[in-house]
Order: structure tokens, then C-alpha cells, then sequence
């Protein structure tokens, strides 16, 4: 609507007729405006009314234990048409704002529709560079979903992407507020216009740096980590910026002069311009000039804090649930994943968690090869501002840090992630299974039972140690609860709903393997020799030049005779291996792990081992298939310092 309506500015003849007229230049821009208006809110309000006109309730149907419920489910409800005219008014409305301000920068109807384009999404545009630079040149910026949601709200267009199609009063007043100054700034804008610069590119001589210099930016950015992309040195990135800003000035240049004559001292000059602002932006960002990296928050100042990482807090906690309910109590429907730490002594154990990650910025910074994580600390993140970090970290960071052990040791954090918290409204059954091929797994149904186990399994987290929680040796058991809810976030907020979660039962849980053993359970949960026929162990030593070695080569190479392994037949061997075997390797590049291989058959048995064991070769796959379909495997891993000292011995 904006390109037609002014339509008649990029036209020498129809500018001249026009503004012959006797009319002022704001009643013409007025009465040109208020028509595009009126182009755009015509066919929204007719389609709106038609939605109205057909909007109507449907009942659904649905069972519970009270027996069968109606619930009302609001299909083209009037609320939602009516959200739906303001949010497409809005959307419009700001759109044919921004598109007549780049119509009267430019001289020209083709300039004019790619400059309204460009610009509608020039915000959102800038923000994602510049988090892409911060992310690269500031360690420990984090590109969370927060920055993520902030960058589309920037423009309608991508807001109703991420709102689903409802705007909150914040955003709403800032749409609106950006129309009004807008509108302000194009009415000035038309009469400052000069009207002998139609045909021009740009019709003021101060935008043509400004886009030129946009263009640069956008060109070097897109050069420079697509050559980081490429190459092995750091030198790359800087040779694609130098690259980018080059061809893409000479674009610009060429774009706002429209001509290609652009090769003279002037131009050079504004090359050296940019050139200059964009070492000055470089420098700073490598540099730190702003203090960024090393700024930690006083504890005194801080509310609270609240921490994601994979290793222990995503894992074992189930922090991460994905039926948008609260799981934990405490939390509420609209921040229902972050559990914020408020303990005076967990805030000063955060603060020095962060610090202890600047103080390791050059190791941690080119972790390669190894079993790592990253972390998210956020403080205060109910604010309006919260300042947040994301680290990355190895495991030896994690299980060694005095401030991992006193937040996940804490009062605070123990009571919160407990089974006892958990935000139920029945439990249905607990399945509790361990990691062993043939074992049958147990099934508590009755409540009394249900309830006791339930006490045990709380008592044993919370008394649990920060050593036992990161212990990677393998659990005794997993106990799966299964239980019902009701999501007041749902269209059906009374409706029970079954789902489950899953809490590890390590060999320390001392309560509740009692329990599960004065029910005769204990076989459920203990390897048998009798049930294994051999383990193999394998050592993998990934060589430098090897850059794609896969998880099963070692096994591989072993079995087409390029290798060696260690079969262990003996059974009190083998019961030591496996009382001592490990669930996760920690360094990728040199590590020892086994191949467990039980005497009965694989029929029906879920595969334990990765099948790049033996499927990384076609040929030795074909000659083993046979052996596999009679045979269960289970891979297990031996981490430095839990090696036993004959494979060691052994493997010299």
C-alpha cells in the first residue's frame, strides 16, 4: 500500500503535478496516508466481521475418574477474533509506518519496495549480528532463548511467530509507540524532501553512508564466519571481514550513487571510514573493553539465581519436562523450568562458581575430545534486566567444584527437586528396572507399597552426597513413577492426564534397596556371572590425524585382526568388572570400555551396545549378523583411575 500511495514521488512528471497543486505538502501527505490506512484496515475489519458473525462454542467430551465431563473449547470465539483484528491492525499498521519512511528516504519506486522490506526486518536483523559477534568474541555470552524471544519481538512480523498470535501490553505499547514517531518523523522527513532528487536512489544525502555502511556490515559479518567456517586458524574470520568489506562497500556504493562509477577519492574516504569503525568495533569486542568478561555480580545485590546444566540438573532431576507443566511445587504456570535459588549461602556459592569460570577461561575455552557440559547461571532472572552466563565445562570442572557440592548439597535444592515435591495428583505405579539384559523388571501397584517406597526413595535423595550424584559409575536402578496431573495451561484443565518421571537409584540409596530387598527383589537388580559368558575389553586411542574415529573402531579393527582386546572369562574377574564398570566415558581420545556378552539369546531383547561396534564395517557386519542375532551385548566403560591393573598391564 505504501509503494502505490506514494507512488507519485518517484515519477518526475507526477511529482511535479502534484505538488503544482494548491495543496500543502502536509494535506497531501495526510490524505495519502490516512487512504493506505484505510486500504489496509478495510479487508481486516470485513474478514473480522464475517469471524464474528460465525464464531460459536464446541463442547468436548471427555472421561475422568468422577466419570464423564463437558468442557468448552472456543473455537473462532469472539475474545480470539477480536484478538485477532487488533494483532493484524497492528502488524499492518506498523509495517505501512516503516515502509513510508523508507519511501521517503528514496527516490525511486524499486528502491523504495526493497528498502521498505529490508527495513521492516533491518532491527531484528541487526540484533542477531551483533548476538552472533557477542558469542564469539565474549566468553560467556549466552544466546539462551531469552535473547532469542527479545530479537523477534523486535518486529511484528516474527513476533507472531513467536506469541502465537497474542501480544502481551509491553509489546503492544511499543508497536504502537514506534507507529506514532514514525508517522512524526516520514511527515517531517516529506518536507524536507527534495523534490529535483527524484529518480534517485536516495533522495537524502545522509542515508547514503548510513545504507552503504549497512551493507558493508551485513557483507562482512556473512564473509567473515562463513571463512571462520572454513578454515583452522583464527586468521580466517579477519580475512573474510577484509573480504566482505570490500565487496559489499563497493555494492553499497554502487547501489546508493546508482552507477557504477564509483572508483574516486570520495569513495575511498568513506571506505576508510568504515574500515576504521569496524577495527574500533573489533578491537573492543577482543579486548573486552566494556568489562564484560570478568564482571561478577556483588551477592549482597542478588535475590537469586537460577542454574541449567546437563550433567546432574537436567539428567537426574528431570528439570526439563516437556508438557509445559509444572512438575516440581513451587513452580508457577508461567516460569514453570526455573527453580530460583534464593539461600544467601547458594548465591555466594554461584558468585564464586563464576568466577572460577573467568579465572579457567583459557583451558575451558578449548575443552576438544572429552565429556563436557554447559552451564547457565542466571541471576535474579525475574527481573526486568537479569544477567545471565553460559559456560562450558569437563567433567573434572564439575565434580571437583566446592560450588557445585554446596548448591546440590543444600537444604534449599534438596527439598525443592525431592520426590516428595513432586506436583502430582495420583500416582499410579512405580516400574523400577536396572541396566541388565534379561532382567525382569518390578512393578509396585499397590498405594500402601507405593507410599513406603516413595518415603525411602525421598530419604535417600535427600540425604544423597554431591560425590554420589556425579559418580559415573552405574546406577543400581531407575525407578520410573507414574502418576496424573491436571494442566490448567490445557483447554481441558480438569482432565487427569498420565505421565511419569525418573528418579536414579544409586548403590548409596541405602533405604530403599533395603526395602526392595526385604520384598525379595534383590536379584532383580544384580549381574549375574553365571548369566555372562566373557567380557571383552578394548582400548581406543584416537590418533591426532584420525579426526573421524568412530565410537566401535577399536572393537572393529580387533575383530578384521589389526588389534588387541582382553576377553575376561573368569568369573571372579568378570564380578569385579562388574561391580566397578563405569556408564559414561570421560575422555573421548583414550579411554578403555567392554563389551559384555551374555550365554542367553538375543530373541525379543533390546540391542545394548552401539552398533558401530560392529556395523562400521559392511563386510564384518555380514560375517558377524549371524553371531549378533544369538547373542545380547552390553557396552561398558572404564574411566582413568577405575582401570584394573592387569587391562593396564595388558594394553602397554
Amino acid at each position: 500500500a505504501a509503494v502505490v500511495i506514494f507512488r507519485y514521488l518517484h515519477g518526475v512528471s507526477s511529482v511535479s503535478v502534484m505538488h503544482s497543486m494548491p495543496f500543502t505538502r502536509a494535506k497531501l501527505y495526510n490524505s495519502g496516508f490516512l487512504s493506505g490506512l484505510i486500504l489496509i484496515a478495510a479487508p481486516i475489519l470485513v474478514n473480522g466481521l464475517i469471524l464474528l458473525a460465525i464464531s460459536k462454542p464446541v463442547y468436548n467430551e471427555y472421561g475422568t475418574e468422577a466419570g464423564i465431563m463437558l468442557d468448552t473449547v472456543n473455537v473462532f470465539a469472539r475474545a480470539d477474533v477480536l484478538n485477532w483484528i487488533w494483532v493484524s491492525l497492528l502488524i499492518a499498521f506498523t509495517v505501512y509506518a516503516v515502509s513510508i519512511f523508507a519511501g521517503m528516504l528514496t527516490g525511486n519506486s524499486l528502491m523504495h519496495f526493497a528498502i521498505a522490506a529490508w527495513f521492516n526486518f533491518l532491527l531484528p536483523m541487526l540484533y542477531f549480528v551483533f548476538v552472533a559477534y557477542f558469542s564469539y568474541y565474549l566468553y560467556g555470552f549466552d544466546t539462551s532463548a531469552n535473547l532469542s524471544e527479545f530479537g523477534l519481538r523486535i518486529s511484528p512480523f516474527l513476533n507472531i511467530l513467536r506469541s502465537e498470535g497474542v501480544f502481551d501490553a509491553v509489546t503492544t505499547v511499543y508497536y504502537i509507540a514506534s507507529f506514532l514517531i514514525l508517522v512524526g518523523i516520514t511527515g517531517f522527513l516529506y518536507q524536507k524532501r527534495r523534490l529535483e532528487r527524484t529518480l534517485d536512489s536516495l533522495v537524502f544525502g545522509f542515508m547514503e553512508p548510513i545504507i552503504c555502511y549497512l551493507v558493508a556490515f551485513f557483507g562482512m559479518t556473512m564473509l567473515g564466519f562463513y571463512f571462520d567456517v572454513l578454515g583452522e586458524s583464527e586468521w580466517y574470520i579477519y580475512a573474510g571481514f577484509a573480504a566482505g568489506t570490500i565487496i559489499f562497500f563497493i555494492i553499497g556504493r554502487m547501489i546508493v550513487k546508482k552507477t557504477p562509477r564509483i572508483y574516486n577519492r570520495k569513495s575511498l574516504t568513506s571506505l576508510g571510514i568504515y574500515a576504521l569503525i569496524a577495527v574500533l568495533f573489533l578491537l573492543g569486542l577482543n579486548f573486552d573493553v566494556t568489562g564484560f568478561e570478568k564482571r561478577v555480580p556483588d551477592p549482597a545485590n542478588i535475590k537469586g539465581f537460577s542454574m541449567e546444566e546437563s550433567f546432574n540438573h537436567s539428567y537426574r532431576f528431570n528439570s526439563n519436562y516437556l508438557n509445559r507443566y509444572p512438575i516440581y511445587k513451587g513452580l508457577d504456570e508461567e516460569n514453570q523450568f526455573n527453580f530460583i535459588m534464593k539461600d544467601p549461602e547458594n548465591i555466594k556459592a554461584a558468585t564464586e562458581l563464576h568466577r572460577s569460570f573467568t579465572e579457567d577461561k583459557e583451558r575451558l575455552e578449548n575443552l576438544e575430545n572429552i565429556y563436557m557440559s554447559s552451564v547457565l547461571l542466571t541471576y535474579d532472572p525475574d527481573s526486568v534486566f537479569p544477567m545471565s552466563r553460559r559456560y562450558l565445562m569437563d567433567y573434572d570442572f564439575f565434580r571437583n567444584s566446592p560450588e557445585f557440592k554446596q548448591i546440590y548439597e543444600s537444604k534449599e535444592f534438596k527439598t525443592f527437586f525431592a520426590p516428595s515435591n513432586l506436583n502430582y495428583v495420583k500416582l499410579n505405579y512405580i516400574n523400577i528396572n536396572a541396566d541388565i539384559p534379561f532382567s525382569e523388571s518390578v512393578e509396585i501397584k499397590n498405594n500402601l507399597e507405593i507410599q513406603e517406597f516413595m518415603d525411602c526413595l525421598d530419604k535417600d535423595f535427600k540425604a544423597q552426597t554431591f560425590e554420589d550424584m556425579v559418580n559415573l559409575k552405574h546406577e543400581y536402578a531407575t525407578a520410573d513413577i507414574s502418576f496424573k496431573y491436571k494442566n490448567k495451561n490445557s483447554d481441558t484443565p480438569e482432565q487427569l492426564i498420565d505421565d511419569n518421571i525418573s528418579y536414579k537409584i544409586t548403590e548409596n540409596y541405602k533405604n530403599t534397596i533395603q526395602w526392595l530387598e526385604a520384598r525379595g527383589y534383590k536379584d532383580h537388580f544384580v549381574h549375574k556371572t553365571s548369566d555372562i559368558e566373557y567380557i571383552e575389553i578394548f582400548h581406543r586411542v584416537q590418533k591426532d590425524s584420525d579426526q573421524t574415529y568412530p565410537a566401535g573402531k577399536a572393537t572393529v579393527e580387533v575383530r578384521q585382526g589389526k588389534g588387541k582386546s582382553l576377553k575376561v572369562t573368569d568369573p571372579a574377574e568378570i564380578q569385579k568388572l562388574l561391580d566397578t564398570y563405569e556408564s559414561q566415558n570421560i575422555n573421548y581420545q583414550d579411554y578403555y570400555y567392554g563389551i559384555v556378552t551374555y550365554r542367553q539369546s538375543g530373541d525379543d531383547q533390546q540391542w545394548y551396545i552401539d552398533e558401530d561396534a560392529y556395523l562400521y564395517d559392511k563386510e564384518l557386519a555380514e560375517r558377524y549378523a549371524q553371531d549378533m542375532d544369538s547373542k545380547v551385548e552390553m557396552q561398558i566403560f572404564f574411566n582413568e583411575g577405575n582401570v584394573p591393573d592387569y587391562v593396564l598391564e595388558y594394553f602397554k
